[in-house]
């Protein structure tokens, strides 16, 4: 399922993971029809993507419930924004 600030973005729209603690790891991907698109082109939810930059980061720690969304950006006209930045234009 999609989360509702996704649709919000249009298609093409970078969004980034960034984790700092793991020097500065960066994981970019794209929205697509309100999806997270990863780098593989595999179209995953917000949760999923989130688990799958965790496997990638901690691949003996990962954990399946975690969510991650909150560390997500998007790419607006100004540089990186928190995915949290479009709850406010509820």
């Amino acid at each position: 399922m999609a989360r509702p600030e996704l649709p919000m973005l249009p298609d093409g729209t970078g969004l980034r993971f960034q984790h700092l603690e793991a020097n500065g790891f960066e994981y970019i991907a794209t929205v697509e029809d309100g999806r997270i698109v990863d780098p593989h082109g595999d179209r995953r939810s917000p949760s999923g993507a989130a688990r799958e930059v965790d496997k990638i980061i901690r691949p003996d720690e990962w954990h399946d419930s975690w969510n991650g969304w909150d560390d997500w950006e998007w790419f607006a006209e100004d540089g990186w924004e928190p995915i949290r930045s479009l709850q406010d234009t509820y």
